[in-house]
C-alpha cells in the first residue's frame, strides 16, 4: 500500500448527499440551506443524527438561533442545486431557495424550510453541540421523518455522486 496524506484520505470516505435547512421558512433573511458533507446517525433510541458545520456558516447561526433543522436527502432531482448552489453560496448573500428555483415549504413540526423534492426529510431539534477541530458537530433528535419510499438518496465520494443501492 502507498502512503496517503491523512487529509486526502478523508475524501475516500463516502457520505450521504444532503441539504440541511434551517431558520424560518417564510422569511428570506432568516432561512438558509447548505449541502452538508458530514452527516451520520448516532443513536437508534432516541433517534439521533449528527451534522458537522463550519463555524462561520450562516446555516449554523440559524440552527443555534432556532434550535431546529431539517436534513433533506438528495436524489437526482436536487443534485444540481445541492452541488452548485447550496454548497457554494452563503445564505447571507441572498435567498438560496429563490436563486435555486427549488420548491420548498414549512416542515411539519418545525418552522424551518424543507425541500419538497427531497427523497426523504428528517426534522430535528437540537440536543447538543460539540466543538470538533475546525467544525461544530450538532446532534439533533429526529422528531419527524417522511419521504418517497421508492426514491433513494445519493452518496458522494471523491467529487462524484453515486446512487445509493437499495437494500
Amino acid at each position: 500500500m502507498e502512503r496517503i496524506d491523512p487529509i486526502e484520505s478523508l475524501r475516500y470516505i463516502p457520505h450521504p448527499l444532503v441539504v440541511v435547512t434551517a431558520g424560518l421558512h417564510d422569511d428570506p433573511r432568516q432561512r438558509s440551506a447548505m449541502t452538508a458533507a458530514w452527516v451520520t446517525r448516532v443513536s437508534w433510541d432516541p433517534p439521533l443524527v449528527a451534522v458537522s458545520f463550519g463555524f462561520t456558516r450562516f446555516t449554523l447561526e440559524l440552527v443555534r438561533r432556532f434550535h431546529e433543522f431539517a436534513i433533506n436527502v438528495v436524489d437526482e432531482r436536487l443534485l444540481k442545486p445541492a452541488l452548485e448552489l447550496f454548497g457554494k453560496l452563503s445564505g447571507r448573500d441572498g435567498d438560496k431557495f429563490k436563486i435555486a428555483g427549488v420548491r420548498f415549504g414549512r416542515g411539519r413540526r418545525i418552522r424551518a424550510p424543507i425541500l419538497l423534492d427531497a427523497a426523504q426529510v428528517m426534522e430535528c431539534v437540537v440536543e447538543r453541540e460539540v466543538e470538533a477541530g475546525d467544525h461544530v458537530v450538532v446532534i439533533g433528535r429526529v422528531i419527524e421523518a417522511y419521504g418517497y419510499v421508492d426514491r433513494c438518496g445519493l452518496v458522494y465520494r471523491l467529487g462524484e455522486a453515486y446512487r445509493l443501492a437499495r437494500l
